[in-house]
């Protein structure tokens, strides 16, 4: 709220002619033998104009700058109130936070322990039936190779049998033998 710059020289002038007379007045007062109120009284006046200057022109930007002000430092003290009202709120939930920490990290290792001990059990589990089926698979093979080497020595017994059978029937038979033989085979297979 600026006023016209001729508005204060106005008042300025009119200040300063006012303070101007009250001193001429109250120095040409002093030899006569005027009475001392006028001085007082020209004093008074210029306190009035003085003090009117400063309620109309300089009070109403004061009064604005200290409204400002106030409101300024009103807006401050709240935004201030609302950042400690948020820094409790988090300082607490915080505080929470840490306090579900050391909860959370015991459930989690808890977790983890049983996670572990089930993926203990579920190996072993699987290594013993791995080595069941690798027992069953040595047994059944055991007993596959013991089937194919009893065989083998049946075949051998046999063909060293037959062998010995020949080399006995070359040497110890005679040709009556062998005729029997023969009549006794054709006998068996003749209906």
């Amino acid at each position: 709220m600026k006023r016209p710059p001729t508005r204060l020289v106005l008042i300025a002038v009119l200040a300063f002619a006012g303070s101007a007379l009250a001193e001429e007045a109250a120095h040409g007062q002093a030899h006569e033998t005027a009475s001392p109120l006028w001085p007082l009284l020209f004093s008074t006046i210029n306190l009035l104009i003085f003090v009117w200057i400063l309620a109309r022109y300089v009070m109403p930007p004061v009064r604005e700058w200290v409204h400002n002000r106030r409101n300024q430092v009103v807006q401050a003290l709240e935004q201030a109130a609302a950042a400690k009202a948020e820094a409790l709120r988090l300082h607490e939930e915080w505080e929470l936070r840490l306090a579900q920490f050391s909860r959370v990290v015991e459930e989690i290792q808890a977790q983890a322990r049983r996670d572990a001990e089930r993926e203990r059990a579920h190996i072993l589990e699987t290594a013993h039936k791995t080595a069941e089926a690798i027992r069953r698979d040595a047994e059944l093979a055991a007993a596959y190779e013991l089937r194919r080497t009893q065989e083998q020595v049946r075949a051998d017994l046999v063909r060293q049998a037959v062998r010995l059978a020949e080399q006995a029937a070359r040497t110890q038979l005679t040709a009556d033998d062998h005729q029997r033989f023969v009549a006794e085979f054709l006998k068996q297979v003749e209906p």
